[in-house]
Parts: C-alpha cells; sequence; structure tokens
C-alpha cells in the first residue's frame, strides 16, 4: 500500500507541495524546514566570533569576553545587530553622506563553524535552494526582532532608555490599529453586542480576505528594516559583525580574515570556486542553487524604484489590503476587494486604489555580465546572462569592470500575462539573483583604502611626493612599466601618458579637444609588444586585454 507523493516547484523557490506522511519527511526524503528553522534559531542565539575591534557605536550592554592568550574580543555573532536594528541606529555610510540600510549577512562557513553536522547539513540545503532559505533565514529573524526590547539611550549619555526613532510604516501602523478598533466598536454596536467583524476585513482579522497574494495582515517584508543575504562557503561578510572579524585558520593562530579565505570546521572552499566559473558552466541543474560566476559587466541600467508589497485601499467598507509582489518585474493590480461586505452589497465593482505612501519599494538595478575573453573556446560567441541587484547591491559596479558575483540562478518567465505571455508559451528565461558583487578592478583611490592602514598611506604620500618633486618624475614611473622588458623608453614613456590621459580643451570658437589618447604599437614579431599591453592592462583600473 503506497503512498502516492507530488513535487511540484514553485518558480524556482524551492516550494515542496508533497502528499505523503510524516515519516517520509523525517527519512530525510524531503527537508525538514521546521527543524532547519529551530537550528537556525539557535545558530542566531548562540553563535559566537573573534573580533579584533570593540564596536563603541552599538549597545553598550553588549558583553566583549577577552579571549586567553591574545588580543582579540569574543562576541555573539548576531545578536548586537539585530538590537540595533530594533533600535534603529543607522550605519552612516561614508560615500554618499547617508544612512545606509541593515545587512544581515548568512556566510555558510559561520553555519559550519557553529556546528559541524546540523550547521554543515544546512548550509549545503541553503546552497541547493538558496530562495526557500531565505525567506526561512528572514522569518526567524522577525521572530527575534518581534521579541526583542527597544533600549536606545538618551542623547546626554545618561544611561535612561527613551523610545526609538519611528518612520512612516510606524505611524501608519498606529493610525491602521485605531481606524481597525473604531470600525470592530461601530460593527458591536450595530449588531447589539454580537461577536464583531463577522465577514469585515481588519487589519488582525484576514478570514475573509485570503486570495490570490492580498491579505489585510501586515506582510512581515512590509515592516522589514534590512536586508539579507547568504554567501557561499569562503566568502566573510563585509559588514557588522565581520567587519574586524578574526578568523582562525584551523592551526592555532589568528588571522584577519579580509580576503575570506579562512578555514572553518577543517575545511576550505577551494580558489576556483572563490573566483567564480564562466557562464557556460551555468547548466539546467545549478537551477535555483546559490551559485558564483566571473565576467564582464557589458551593460547597467537606471536604479529605479521596485515595488515589492502595494498597498489598496477600499472606498466602501474602508479595508486596507495588501498584495505582495516580490521578485516579479510586473503584476496585475487588485481591482475588486474581496470583503464579505463588498461582496454582499452591489456597485462595488473597483473600489479599491492604490496607495503608494502605504506602499514598500525597494532599489532594484539590472545589469548584463558576459564571458571574459579567456574563458570563450576558440570560435566560439560570448554568453551573457542578466543580473538582478536589489537594495545594497545596486550601484556596486559599471560597464567594463570585472566582477565576480555570488546570485541565485532562477528562471523567469517572458512576460505575466498580455500578448507577450501568450505568444512565449511555456518557454522561460533565466536571470541571476545577485547576493554579494566583488569588483576586481578598482580605482586607485578604492584599492589605497581597502588595503591599506592610516600610517601605510601616510608612507605612500610621502613617495609620491618624492617623485612628483624629484628629477624626471615621468621618466621614473615610465621605468617601472615592464621593468623586466629592457629598453622601449619612448614607448613606456607614450603608454604612461596614456593611462594618466590629457586634459579636455575648449577653443574659443566652440571646438572641443579631448583628452583621451590612443595608440598602435607596430613592430616585428618577438619585441614584447604584446608583453607591455599585458602589463599595462593589469595597471589600468578598468582595462582588458583582447586580441584578435
Amino acid at each position: 500500500n503506497t503512498k502516492k507523493k507530488s513535487i511540484m516547484a514553485d518558480g524556482g523557490n524551492g516550494n515542496v507541495n508533497a502528499e505523503g506522511t510524516g515519516a517520509d519527511v523525517l527519512a530525510g526524503e524531503y527537508p525538514n524546514y521546521t527543524d532547519d528553522e529551530a537550528s537556525f534559531s539557535s545558530f542566531i542565539d548562540e553563535h559566537e566570533i573573534l573580533t579584533s575591534k570593540r564596536d563603541t557605536t552599538g549597545n553598550p550592554s553588549t558583553e566583549y569576553l577577552l579571549e586567553p592568550g591574545t588580543s582579540h574580543y569574543r562576541v555573539n555573532c548576531y545578536q548586537p545587530l539585530l538590537q540595533r536594528i530594533k533600535d534603529r541606529r543607522y550605519y552612516d555610510d561614508k560615500e554618499s553622506g547617508n544612512r545606509r540600510a541593515f545587512i544581515v549577512e548568512i556566510p555558510l562557513d559561520e553555519l559550519v563553524a557553529w556546528d559541524g553536522v546540523r550547521g554543515t547539513q544546512m548550509a549545503n540545503r541553503a546552497i541547493q535552494n538558496t530562495t526557500r532559505y531565505l525567506s526561512l533565514f528572514a522569518k526567524v529573524v522577525d521572530g527575534k526582532l518581534e521579541s526583542m526590547e527597544a533600549s536606545v539611550n538618551d542623547e546626554e549619555g545618561n544611561g535612561n532608555n527613551v523610545a526609538a526613532p519611528r518612520d512612516s510604516f510606524d505611524v501608519l501602523l498606529e493610525h491602521r490599529l485605531a481606524q481597525q478598533a473604531q470600525r470592530q466598536a461601530l460593527q458591536q454596536l450595530q449588531n447589539n453586542g454580537n461577536a464583531g467583524g463577522q465577514g469585515e476585513g481588519g487589519l488582525r482579522n484576514d478570514a475573509a480576505m485570503q486570495g490570490q497574494d492580498v491579505t489585510v495582515e501586515f506582510p512581515p517584508i512590509l515592516m522589514r528594516r534590512y536586508e539579507l543575504k547568504i554567501l557561499p562557503f569562503g566568502r566573510k561578510g563585509k559588514f557588522d559583525p565581520f567587519t574586524h572579524q578574526v578568523i582562525n585558520n584551523g592551526r592555532n593562530t589568528l588571522t584577519l580574515g579580509d580576503d575570506g579565505s579562512g578555514v572553518f570546521g577543517g575545511g576550505k572552499a577551494s580558489t576556483k570556486s572563490l573566483d567564480g566559473v564562466s557562464l557556460r558552466h551555468i547548466r539546467s541543474q545549478s537551477m535555483g542553487r546559490l551559485v558564483t560566476l566571473k565576467g564582464m559587466i557589458v551593460r547597467a541600467s537606471d536604479v529605479k524604484p521596485c515595488c515589492t508589497v502595494a498597498t489598496y485601499s477600499c472606498t466602501a467598507c474602508g479595508c486596507e489590503i495588501y498584495q505582495v509582489v516580490q521578485n516579479k518585474r510586473e503584476f496585475l493590480p487588485q481591482r475588486i476587494c474581496p470583503s464579505q461586505r463588498c461582496k454582499e452589497s452591489s456597485g462595488t465593482q473597483d473600489s479599491l486604489h492604490f496607495q503608494t505612501r502605504g506602499s514598500k519599494f525597494e532599489k532594484f538595478q539590472e545589469l548584463k555580465i558576459q564571458e571574459l575573453p579567456s574563458q570563450v573556446p576558440m570560435g566560439h560567441v560570448p554568453r551573457s546572462m542578466t543580473v538582478h541587484c536589489r537594495g545594497d547591491m545596486t550601484r556596486k559596479c559599471t560597464p567594463g569592470d570585472v566582477v565576480t558575483i555570488d546570485g541565485i540562478f532562477l528562471p523567469q518567465r517572458v512576460a505575466e500575462s498580455g500578448y507577450r505571455a501568450l505568444k512565449a508559451g511555456l518557454i522561460s528565461t533565466t536571470y541571476l539573483e545577485a547576493q554579494h558583487i566583488d569588483v576586481h578592478k578598482k580605482s586607485y583611490d578604492d584599492s589605497i583604502a581597502d588595503s591599506l592602514s592610516n600610517e601605510e598611506k601616510e608612507i605612500l604620500d610621502n613617495e609620491i611626493m618624492e617623485i612628483a618633486t624629484g628629477e624626471d618624475p615621468v621618466g621614473r614611473l615610465s621605468s617601472s612599466i615592464a621593468p623586466e622588458i629592457y629598453g622601449h623608453e619612448d614607448i613606456k614613456r607614450a603608454l604612461l601618458l596614456q593611462l594618466v590621459g590629457g586634459c579636455t580643451r575648449k577653443l574659443p570658437d566652440g571646438m572641443r579637444i579631448r583628452g583621451d589618447i590612443n595608440i598602435i604599437l607596430m613592430g616585428d614579431p618577438g619585441v614584447a609588444k604584446s608583453q607591455i599591453l599585458k602589463h599595462v592592462a593589469s595597471i589600468a583600473p578598468r582595462g582588458v586585454y583582447t586580441t584578435g
């Protein structure tokens, strides 16, 4: 007597609809998401890391325990960050001067470091079904934030707790709760004390409102003030609390893990997996998985707002409807209120009106990544793929940059509705939902800021001034271009001037003379033309060496 089972993949989200007994899940045939949710909750509460610096801007009640024999501190990994999110103490972005959104990074290496058995199994399942585990991890984090209490100290430093700063969603929630209480009181009076709200939609009564992605309950994503990212094995987090993390490399020594190549749980990720693979190695078996690929950005769109939760208000019954449209390029707006009161009454068609202020939008940017010339086989055409960047992942790179992107490989319908959807039929396109972007070639200022300390920057400035004020600075700099190649002083000087660039001039008659320099090298075979160009391409922040 066998049980029939059916599995239905939900557009890459990894949702599984199974008809069978609970023994099938316990036997390991299907992932037990309840156990993984409990394990991740324990991971958030228990996991600790080593840090080389105390966070003076965080919660003063955070405990920093000095590690014996070192100058490093052991601190809980996620609790201080979650408390900061609860208190609404945003980080200041030094580049733009604005406040930065909260980023909750989940490096899979940290799961393995927390528990070698449960953490490894959950990390492997998260790689295979990343979208499902993103929602599972976010659900746990939402529950942790809901159970916390705000502890914001006053500006005078007296240690007195004050209320956390409110935003527009807090004000809207208070107004909605007040309106709901008034409607319920009025309904009770009309029903002479009977149970009110039957058939009525309210903020906390969604029994009559369940429909096609429509609910009157506040969606968790609407009140979410953070972005959650899953990082693959070997990838270290960039944001707090991993900014000053110290990595134990397994040899009883502690090193600062700025390169993300630390050893956790007795194993480490290979260099090839960290650098990324070519686009032609991403096949159908990678669908829904967390993959890492390397390529060149050939196109980047403007950053535009993308709706994630659409809010409607009904002019007939006063209810508010929420439609979650996350990870969709287009959606069909709701027109008819699904409440029981509007269903019973006639003439209430098209009573829903879109509320822009009550909806939630996020930054969205679309990139086009293409294979590097070195990754394309002889005689083949370079392949390309669309990359969707949301929130903090936007404005990370520009066309011409060589990047390594960690993302979720997902399918996408050509169109949700209309003639295009009818013509496309069952055909879908693929895209990459970016989780982490690493730009290989940065500008000179960014490279210096990332790799040098303040003392080293001061020494470098002194050396630059010494060369600039010395004799023949152009000759000294040109001699450092391909120093292993003898001679070609004039060619090296020309290439140095090309790297620096000229000055754009505008003549009195309005003619504009551009400052870009173009150079063509002609000579006999074997005189190091290609070698010099390869060296210049490695020096230039956005230089790419091509042949043919």
